[in-house]
């Protein structure tokens, strides 16, 4: 009987040793694929603040422009027609298909803490953008502009504060993606 039991044992032995190894192996395994994937999630990001910091980049001087311009034209005396540097208001669109990604795949959760604070300040900062601008549009649609002196002031005023706003948020924006991709980046 013992010796039966023994050779339970020396065959048991092995099998215990194969299970374990094969349970280090696939949580190494697992652990590697997520560190690769956290790092690719790391690199969309970045990617996409580069991206986004490029279109306000392309917008950022005409935005000073109407935000100069229509100060200046606001105050002179005798206006008589409609601003022709005023091409629109150029609104862009900024992603953050990267930061959702995270989000809903849950990799974000593997950056450190003062990381993920960093990009989910930026991506608010860019909601708050998105919808300021849209706030910016429904408003111009719906001022009652009228083309003689009183109504064409009006219409500078509300470029130049609009445009202010813009421009804070913008430059806002280029200073925290900066701090943001110096402390993700490798």
């Amino acid at each position: 009987m013992k010796k039966k039991i023994g050779e339970v044992i020396l065959q048991i032995i092995p099998v215990m040793i194969g299970v374990y190894l094969g349970f280090v192996v696939s949580n190494w395994s697992e652990t590697n694929k997520t560190a690769s994937q956290t790092e690719l999630l790391r690199n969309n990001i970045i990617a996409e603040i580069k991206s986004n910091k490029s279109k306000i980049d392309e917008v950022l001087e005409y935005h000073t422009m109407i935000r100069d311009s229509s100060r200046f034209y606001k105050n002179i005396p005798n206006i008589e027609k409609m601003p022709s540097f005023f091409k629109g208001t150029r609104t862009i669109t900024l992603t953050n298909s990267a930061f959702d990604t995270g989000i809903q795949t849950g990799l974000i959760n593997n950056l450190k803490f003062e990381e993920i604070q960093a990009i989910n300040n930026v991506y608010t900062m860019q909601s708050a953008y998105k919808d300021f601008n849209k706030l910016i549009l429904s408003g111009l649609i719906t001022i009652d502009f009228q083309e003689n002196e009183i109504g064409i002031r009006k219409f500078y005023g509300y470029l130049a504060v609009s445009m202010t706003d813009v421009v804070i948020q913008e430059n806002n924006l280029m200073r925290h993606y900066d701090k943001l991709l110096e402390k993700i980046e490798k």
